[in-house]
């Protein structure tokens, strides 16, 4: 199919011839010339390749019909993004993390979902990001209109109803703009809860001995979650074009049954003919005040100066109980973690070469108490320090960007200290051999530290004859990401195959080991693991802006190489996405694969992919939907380990029907609202406890 596309592609449209001397355009597509821009706009939106990804402009139709930020990214069918219209979780296809952020600064889908669709001028798609966002594999930014009087208020609504379960998601913003100063306030809840929750499981225990086969057949349990985040915003834009930009935030995280650490089954066991009730509950609270501080100057036409500071504290505590039989285990965690962060960053442009040099230190201190029968106290601190510079340019058709990163990372525990100075290259050269085609390769090195609750120096019970144990012995380890990106553009179809591949050397991986008749899972610095993925994406646009088809098929081969095993596995979706509106009303219908796919270690998880159909009909003010998920499938997440002591599987699933109905509502009002210009700052919020759980 890919091979036919290809080919066929290059004749059946037409192109037109690029002008030898481009002129640039404005400071945010400095590189990439008007006309140039032309030959490959499309009539669904215009589209224009960077370097380093796409800059989309969606067209008055698109942002007609779309309900909110998140439904316009739902209608875009990005290659390698899916959207779950069920929880507005935005995932990268494939594995990572996709950073969202409006005007420069970093958002929650909840904050997304608050954009009216009628504000958002652009979307900037970086699918090779720069050195701020080192750890996303994308990040989206909504690049909307700044306003100087007036203000308006969003509410969105959205419930999903099944048997014994439901989803709640409902988002409430206001904004107030005066002159150059902007207020606005953000609310987002998210509730989940689930009373049919069901896992089965079958395992085996290699004592030198003997083996013992261990079978739970699942009971419902009920499992739910709830989070609160909330956040207050004062922004200031000089005229000189300075911006002054202060944050105070607020998240609560509830989760009364984790969906992962419950269960209650009826365990058989092949050395006892009586089977026995076993439960296992665990529950997690954390509250998390945060601030931030923003400021850029602009010495010149050209040139910036920016700084951005975030705080964090994040209050914590987790209880997990088992019991099995008679004999009983629990443990308490108490912990307190705080986070501070500061960029300093200083920018200059001249024609479409782009210089950027900065500064940036991250530093976080974990205090978590364990209360156990033998009581356990772990501090960690960690901190990275880093001289970043950038270059990009273009020359003709060839584009270039040049990252370097000189890194100094800490990582401490009580006695224990790691300490490393890396020196992170990372490059991207993008070339259009014909006009609405584009080729990007991309390569980048890192060295990922241990995490907080890997190195933990802490061993937890987790039942019976198992804990789970940190390692403070382990060592940083190599990681190289190599990708090669095809693009076509065209306003009756766009292509975009995508090659992936990612080497550990020595990556820190979990080992289960016997020790004095215990199964203990630790970790340990392992061989190698390595991920090659081909994938990518056909978009199809049939009637013009009215239906859009979207197809994104993923092969994905794992190679884990541990100290004493070797596994290769190989996970196969494909993603579908459909999108029709007429006048008012509005049908999409998406299978979505979820991000639980993948193999790491002796590990593999897979899920059964999801689907949604929804109708709806939208007015300028207000919209309204509904429909069904998972019509059409009963929904499970299987999980199995190939460890050679104590191998595993487990399959988790609803009860009875996985199906729900849902319901979703939008309301804006506005008023007295006059343009000005565009806002553009950054922020990032720390969100790890540190925590070392004893979930299984």
């Amino acid at each position: 199919m890919w091979a036919f596309l290809c080919a066929t592609a290059p004749f059946v449209c037409s192109q037109t011839t690029t002008p030898s001397n481009p002129i640039t355009e404005d400071s945010i597509e400095y590189s990439l010339p008007p006309q140039l821009l032309d030959e490959i706009t499309v009539q669904a939106a215009q589209v224009s390749d960077r370097t380093d990804g796409k800059t989309i402009r969606p067209n008055k139709e698109m942002l007609r019909t779309s309900a909110d930020g998140i439904d316009l990214l739902r209608k875009l069918q990005l290659s390698r993004i899916s959207v779950n219209p069920m929880t507005n979780d935005v995932e990268v296809r494939g594995g990572g993390k996709a950073t969202l952020c409006i005007n420069g600064v970093e958002a929650t889908p909840s904050q997304i979902a608050a954009i009216d669709p009628k504000d958002i001028r652009k979307i900037e798609y970086h699918d090779s990001p720069g050195t701020r966002y080192s750890d996303s594999a994308v990040v989206i930014d909504y690049i909307t209109e700044r306003h100087e009087s007036g203000g308006n208020i969003f509410l969105n609504s959205f419930g999903a109803f099944g048997n014994d379960k439901w989803v709640s998601i409902d988002n409430f913003a206001a904004q107030y703009n005066h002159g150059r100063s902007v207020w606005t306030a953000n609310a987002a809840y998210f509730g989940k809860r689930s009373g049919d929750w069901i896992r089965d499981y079958d395992e085996i225990w290699r004592y030198p001995d003997t083996d013992v086969t261990r079978h739970e057949d699942g009971l419902p349990v009920t499992s739910g979650n709830h989070y609160l985040e909330s956040t207050v915003n004062y922004n200031h834009m000089h005229p000189s074009g300075d911006i002054l930009n202060i944050r105070l935030g607020f998240n609560l995280n509830d989760v009364p049954n984790l969906e992962q650490g419950d269960r209650k089954a009826l365990l058989s066991t092949s050395d006892s003919e009586q089977s026995v009730l076993i439960m296992e509950h665990t529950e997690e609270h954390s509250i998390q005040p945060n601030a931030g501080l923003y400021y850029q100057h602009r010495i010149s036409a050209n040139r910036s100066l920016t700084v951005d500071a975030q705080g964090s504290y994040i209050r914590s505590r987790m209880l997990h109980e088992y019991s099995e039989n008679e004999t009983a285990e629990s443990s308490r965690v108490r912990g307190n973690s705080y986070a501070f962060k500061l960029l300093g960053m200083y920018e200059n442009r001249i024609g479409s070469r782009v210089w950027n040099v900065g500064v940036s230190h991250n530093s976080s201190f974990l205090r978590n108490n364990y209360l156990q029968d033998i009581p356990f106290r772990v501090g960690i601190n960690q901190s990275e320090t880093a001289l970043m510079g950038e270059y990009s340019d273009n020359f003709g058709r060839l584009g270039v960007i040049g990252r370097l990163r000189g890194v100094y990372r800490h990582l401490g525990q009580d006695k224990e200290k790691l300490d490393r100075l890396f020196l992170l290259p990372n490059a991207v050269i993008s070339y259009r051999p014909w006009d609405k085609w584009t080729l990007r390769y991309s390569a980048s090195l890192d060295y990922k530290m241990p995490a907080a609750a890997e190195i933990s120096d802490v061993e937890q019970p987790i039942q019976p004859g198992m804990v789970r144990r940190g390692n403070p012995e382990l060592k940083p380890f190599r990681v190289i990401d190599q990708s090669l990106d095809i693009s076509f553009e065209h306003h009756l179809i766009s292509i975009n195959p995508r090659i992936e591949y990612r080497n550990e050397h020595k990556p820190v991986m979990e080992s289960v080991i016997m020790e004095d008749g215990l199964f203990v899972r630790t970790y340990f610095n392992q061989r190698s693991f390595q991920r090659l993925m081909a994938g990518g994406s056909v978009s199809m646009r049939p009637w013009k802006d009215h239906l859009s088809v979207a197809v994104e098929p993923i092969l994905t081969r794992y190679f884990s190489h541990g100290l004493d095993y070797s596994h290769c596995h190989n996970i196969f979706r494909v993603g579908l996405s459909v999108d029709f509106s007429y006048g008012n009303w509005i049908v999409y219908g998406n299978i979505m694969s979820g991000p639980d796919n993948y193999m790491y270690g002796e590990e593999i998880i897979e899920e059964e992919d999801m689907n949604a159909i929804m109708v709806g009909y939208r007015r300028d003010k207000w919209s309204i939907q509904a429909g069904l998920f998972d019509a059409f499938s009963h929904y499970w997440m299987e999980s199995r380990n190939l460890s050679a002591l104590t191998p595993y599987t487990s399959k988790a699933h609803h009860g009875r029907n996985s199906s729900f109905i849902a319901l979703r509502f939008n309301l804006k009002l506005d008023f007295g609202r006059k343009t000005r210009e565009v806002l553009s700052i950054d922020n990032e919020i720390d969100s790890d406890s540190g925590i070392l759980t004893g979930t299984k």
